[in-house]
């Protein structure tokens, strides 16, 4: 870089190092450098630094471009200044009556610099002619806590055993925030929950982030789902925040066996009843879901086959029916055990036991019998003389 002695400090001569941006324009301003180095009064360049906060309301002054810049206010308008600013969007404009250097339309740090970086500049050219004059200048935007944090999803859910021990951790997504430093997000809160906690984590580029920590054991059966509210909050002045739903679906294991209303069961049937009546109809219930619920009907070794023989079982509903003809005078009571066990691999099982009483029935008519019947007797038989024994 070449200095042209006897300038003021923030002059410097045009070099293709310094102000080259591989245009047309920049290449032309090169050349023209060189061509009034002897004459050291044309064309040099400033550079001046300011630093702004983002989201200035139109109108702000920031600050007296002329007099920062050492020209004459009142020469603005014959010298023709301009800014020629590097950027989609005209920010700045320079008050030709006062020389200040205000704001046109408010600037959005996360717009103009869409990479999240440290350091976010607005470059201009500040232009004067007779004679042609060219400053340098350099805005930084100052980061505010213009921006909430936000979740990349609104509803985060989770599937979780109900066998998972207490202490595991699970990973939620993190909040983001355009904002910087302690503008971004500091911290977490989760709302209140008997099972749950978060622990506050810290990545190598200083992000935060949660784990969702189980305090105590799930159990599906008293509650399926749990609800949990996760908030991001920012570091800044007033906080800011941003709020996603935690769904914890509590996944099912295999931890309830079934389990009938009763022990025991006592049922009257008549010994008449055709085959296929319905004696009684078994209901085991499982509080646990899908195959670990699904319940088969068998008999237990305890069943006599006799009693296996004279009824049938169905495996899927637990209905009892008749199966043989019964009859009282064979057979009074039936006694039978009715396992009822799930599905799962590991299964599980329940029993109870079922009596079944039959009731008799006028199915059979009076037979006569008659036992040493003693015929003819004599005319003289004494009275009381037993002739027959008759049953």
């Amino acid at each position: 870089m070449l200095h042209l002695y006897g300038l003021t400090e923030k002059e410097h001569l045009i070099s293709g190092v310094m102000t080259m941006h591989n245009t047309r324009k920049s290449w032309r301003r090169y050349v023209s450098a060189l061509l009034f180095i002897g004459t050291l009064v044309n064309t040099v360049i400033s550079v001046t630094h300011y630093s702004i906060p983002e989201e200035l309301e139109e109108g702000s002054v920031v600050a007296n471009l002329a007099s920062d810049l050492g020209l004459d206010v009142k020469t603005l308008s014959r010298r023709k200044m301009r800014l020629d600013i590097i950027s989609s969007k005209r920010y700045l404009d320079v008050n030709k009556e006062s020389g200040e250097l205000y704001i046109v339309e408010r600037i959005d740090r996360e717009y103009l610099c869409a990479i999240k970086t440290t350091t976010c500049y607005l470059k201009m050219e500040a232009i004067v002619e007779d004679p042609q004059r060219i400053f340098y200048i350099e805005i930084e935007i100052m980061d505010i806590n213009d921006n909430a944090p936000h979740f990349r999803r609104d509803i985060i859910n989770l599937d979780i055993m109900e066998s998972t021990a207490a202490g595991e951790r699970f990973s939620v997504n993190n909040a983001v925030d355009p904002d910087l430093g302690s503008n971004s997000v500091k911290t977490y809160l989760l709302s209140e929950s008997e099972h749950f906690d978060i622990e506050i984590q810290t990545g190598r580029d200083g992000s935060k982030f949660a784990d969702l920590i189980l305090k105590t054991g799930l159990d599906r059966e008293k509650q399926a789902v749990h609800n949990l509210i996760l908030t991001a909050v920012d570091g800044g002045i007033p906080t800011r925040t941003g709020t996603a739903s935690i769904v914890v679906g509590v996944v099912d294991t295999n931890d309830n066996a079934p389990t009938f209303e009763k022990e025991h069961f006592d049922v009257n049937i008549m010994e008449n009843s055709p085959v296929g009546c319905l004696v009684i109809k078994l209901n085991a219930r499982d509080l646990d879901e899908g195959t670990n619920a699904e319940i088969e009907y068998t008999y237990s070794l305890y069943t006599s086959e006799k009693t296996q023989g004279s009824f049938n079982l169905n495996p899927s509903t637990g209905e009892i029916t008749v199966k043989g003809m019964m009859n009282y005078e064979d057979i009074q009571t039936y006694e039978m055990e009715i396992i009822a066990r799930d599905k799962a691999v590991n299964s599980l099982s329940g029993q109870c036991k079922v009596k079944i009483s039959v009731t008799d029935m006028n199915d059979n008519h009076p037979e006569i019998s008659i036992k040493s019947f003693k015929s003819p007797i004599k005319e003289n038989e004494p009275i009381d003389t037993v002739i027959a024994v008759v049953s």
